[in-house]
């Protein structure tokens, strides 16, 4: 019943290919927030569940505050 939250959601806001919205979106979207958040692999791993990295790392889509933060390490003093 959770799982079918997300195409709801997208019904109701009209958007294309709402059916495409699925309760791993929800898993997606939380680990990448929580990766924003500059929570570390350990947290995001404990938050999903994950035993592996890759499956950790999988799950965080590529944000601009993830790049700008990598950005700012570089240009730091």
């Amino acid at each position: 019943m959770f799982g079918k939250i997300p195409n709801q959601i997208a019904e109701y806001l009209g958007l294309e290919n709402a059916k495409d919205y699925t309760g791993h979106c929800l898993r997606r979207s939380s680990a990448t927030f929580l990766t924003d958040s500059s929570a570390d692999l350990l947290q995001l791993k404990r938050h999903g569940g994950w035993k592996s990295n890759s499956m950790a790392e999988g799950y965080v889509k590529k944000s601009i505050e993830g790049k700008k933060r990598v950005a700012d390490l570089i240009v730091r003093e």
